[in-house]
């Protein structure tokens, strides 16, 4: 009998013929017929400190403020409200995975019981419950699915704006149609409109940026119970020597999570999550520990793990970068290809730092453009340490490709230079083919930095390739370490 391998999933990058990986792309390349077990993480968006981020968590800080207060109040009516409109967000493909993407938002025949989860929570009424982040730490019913729902309806409009740019990006063709309702905080109320975005059998798509997903949200109780909580309660019982402590062959006390939960956490006919915010009440010193630990450490999810998040996982094609670039001559015909290949390169490499891409991105009101530029959201790291440690302002990378047979000369070097300004930042990348003479070059280069102009580094074919091998290996340190070396040339004269 004939085995048939299961047919894979059709991709966004699929349907719109992109000839992209998932590690070519800002956004993720979601399945068009089913649902990719991903969810939009709150914290994540909290984490993020680009413009775009700071919108998002602003609209979540705003909405969430809003139903608090109407259920603080008693307004029964205005909360269902508010929760009844955070329905159906199917076109995102996010959430736990189905053969078709149904919509498991909360819609009207949701709103009333969640309504009354909020309204009987303790977190609620004694004002434990400060953000949408908490609700999955202390409120039963509510978690990463219904969360992630609930931020993408907040987000909406920011989320099309996000969608109509990579569009943008990639030449891809959009239609006008109902965006869905979005929040606004002008009225404060939700909004719904039209706008031109991707569709598939009829219906809208909308893109979401990697580096804001997670397989679970990034703070979560059971995280939250196990790293702050248990080891808070072990070392307790540790120093008031109680009978929960256990002494070891070798010497060594030890008291069992097992019987931590037993004591504690093992109320009949009492949630968890209840008795956690219980135990936060009385201790809020942990739950805010936990929470700065959770901005200051976060792991955004690698291109390997969204593709293990995919129901048929597919090769990134990372080292496919080099035969790539062999396929492109050096010269104008092929210039546009270059700008092609760089752009998916640069995502691919520096992708967990920079985000947002766009390309031929008009300045100083349209006289000049810039070939691709980025917002600089690196929480650690090179681009990071740019500013925080060699005080280089660079809110935007601007990066110049130039598909040249020669090296790049003054020119070339000026044309970068004259797009950075104090307020868009004064860091750029020239990606270029080859260097001849890299004496030279790296003197022009230092001759911008001794000149106050800003700071220029260039990458040739050899360096992109040898980036994409550590990418390719997951090892960021080696490319944090491989721009350090470069950085330190142009500045150690």
């Amino acid at each position: 009998m004939k085995i048939l391998k299961p047919e894979k999933k059709l991709r966004f990058s699929d349907h719109f013929n992109l000839g992209k990986t998932q590690a070519q792309l800002d956004f993720v390349d979601i399945p068009l017929e089913t649902d990719i077990n991903l969810f939009l993480d709150p914290y994540a968006l909290y984490i993020g400190k680009t413009p775009w981020f700071n919108q998002a968590k602003n609209l979540i800080v705003d909405y969430f403020d809003n139903l608090l207060d109407a259920i603080k109040a008693g307004n029964e009516l205005q909360a269902i409200r508010l929760l009844a409109n955070l329905r159906e967000p199917n076109d995102a493909r996010m959430g736990w995975c189905t053969d078709k993407p149904d919509g498991r938002g909360i819609g009207t025949r949701q709103a009333r019981e969640l309504y009354e989860r909020f309204r009987d929570s303790k977190a609620v009424q004694t004002g434990c419950l400060r953000d949408l982040i908490d609700c999955e730490l202390m409120i039963p019913g509510i978690s990463s699915d219904k969360i992630s729902d609930m931020t993408i309806n907040i987000i909406r409009h920011l989320l099309v704006q996000y969608t109509q740019e990579q569009c943008e990006l990639w030449n891809i063709p959009m239609s006008e149609v109902e965006t869905g309702s979005g929040w606004d905080p002008d009225i404060p109320g939700w909004r719904n409109e039209y706008a031109e975005l991707p569709t598939f059998e009829g219906g809208r798509l909308l893109l979401v940026p990697k580096i804001a997903v997670r397989r679970r949200l990034e703070a979560n109780h059971e995280d939250y119970l196990n790293k702050e909580v248990i080891p808070f309660l072990r070392a307790e019982e540790l120093e008031a020597s109680s009978g929960l402590v256990r002494l070891l062959q070798d010497g060594r006390r030890m008291v069992y999570k097992k019987d931590i939960e037993e004591k504690y956490f093992n109320k009949p006919g009492s949630h968890i999550k209840n008795q956690l915010h219980e135990f936060t009440q009385k201790h809020p010193e942990l739950l805010e520990r936990y929470k700065n630990n959770k901005l200051e450490n976060p792991h955004p999810l690698t291109d390997y793990e969204l593709e293990d998040a995919q129901t048929f996982p597919r090769d990134l094609g990372i080292r496919s970068i080099r035969e790539q670039l062999v396929k492109v001559s050096p010269g104008r015909e092929q210039a546009n290809q270059f700008h092609d290949i760089s752009l998916g390169a640069m995502t691919t490499i520096f992708g967990g730092s920079l985000t947002n891409p766009k390309k031929e991105q008009p300045v100083n009101d349209g006289r000049k453009r810039i070939d691709i530029t980025y917002n600089n959201g690196a929480l650690k790291g090179f681009f990071h340490n740019l500013a925080a440690k060699h005080g280089i302002y660079c809110p935007y990378i601007f990066i110049e490709c130039k598909n040249y047979t020669a090296d790049p000369a003054n020119n070339e070097l000026d044309q970068l230079v004259g797009r950075f300004s104090r307020t868009r930042g004064e860091f750029g990348i020239l990606v270029c083919r080859t260097i001849e003479d890299d004496k030279t070059l790296l003197h022009r280069c230092r001759d911008i930095v001794n000149a106050g102009k800003g700071y220029v580094l260039v990458l040739n074919d050899e360096d992109i390739i040898a980036l994409a091998n550590f990418s390719s290996a997951g090892n960021t340190a080696m490319i944090d370490s491989f721009m350090q070396r470069k950085l330190d040339a142009l500045l150690l004269s």
